[in-house]
């Protein structure tokens, strides 16, 4: 039976935050060049607001995410986006394991425990401006997207120091939405392009996150099947005029 736990203060809170920015500015100037490209990351910094499932595993708090994103396509004000973006995080527990989940023979043990869970993720992103003030400018951006990952242990056995590996018996994927609040501030500017500095904070998760298959007795990575997150990203990214 899974154990859900959701820290829905916080999650409301960013969501009633972005509403009242949207709802109580009045001033949006033109903001997007014609094209922009942009590399950001999170090094660790996520909490975990809401996670359906067995949380001891713990993640995703300190993962490395790198996310990169095209703009396509904008009227100036608003903007749509591609952008491919992974996660991938390495957590450390001491914890029972089972070689054979779900059986009763090999028998359960204590056992250190080294999990790893990649996801990449390919998606689209509709932003719009709220503020422009000089070479700052501030915009909401919400994205949807979809994910392919794996899962693979290290485990010693605490008893013994003898040590196995395993990999998920079937791929991972995950249905992705976020909603952020960016900001960029120009740094250089040329006739034809600039470049700028790139902050977002944001709320994003995973309403289904699992291995297409259940593989009752193989390992198949942690257990949980959904999971939304408050962090950020940091970067740069050059406009084209």
């Amino acid at each position: 039976m899974y154990n859900v736990q959701w820290r829905s203060r916080w999650f409301l809170t960013f969501i009633v935050y972005c509403t009242l920015i949207i709802v109580h500015c009045t001033v949006t100037f033109a903001q997007h060049a014609k094209r922009e490209l942009a590399l950001s990351f999170a090094a660790a910094g996520q909490l975990p607001i809401g996670v359906t499932g067995d949380e001891r595993s713990g993640f995703w708090r300190e993962p490395l995410i790198l996310n990169l994103r095209f703009q396509v396509a904008t009227d100036y004000v608003t903007s749509a986006s591609l952008f491919l973006e992974r996660i991938d995080e390495t957590r450390t527990r001491t914890d029972i394991w089972s070689d054979a989940p779900n059986a009763s023979q090999p028998p359960p043990y204590n056992a250190a425990i080294t999990e790893q869970l990649t996801m990449t993720l390919f998606g689209v992103e509709g932003a719009r401006t709220l503020v422009r003030s000089g070479d700052f400018r501030l915009a909401v951006a919400v994205a949807a997207g979809y994910g392919l990952g794996s899962a693979k242990a290290d485990v010693e056995r605490l008893t013994t120091g003898e040590k196995k590996s395993f990999e998920s018996c079937d791929i991972w994927h995950g249905v992705y939405l976020g909603l952020s609040l960016r900001g960029r501030y120009t740094i250089y500017q040329e006739d034809d392009y600039d470049i700028g500095l790139t902050l977002s904070a944001r709320t994003w998760g995973f309403p289904t996150i699992g291995p297409f298959g259940d593989c009752i007795s193989s390992y198949n990575g942690p257990d949980f099947r959904a999971l939304y997150e408050i962090g950020y990203l940091a970067g740069i990214s050059i406009g084209f005029f």
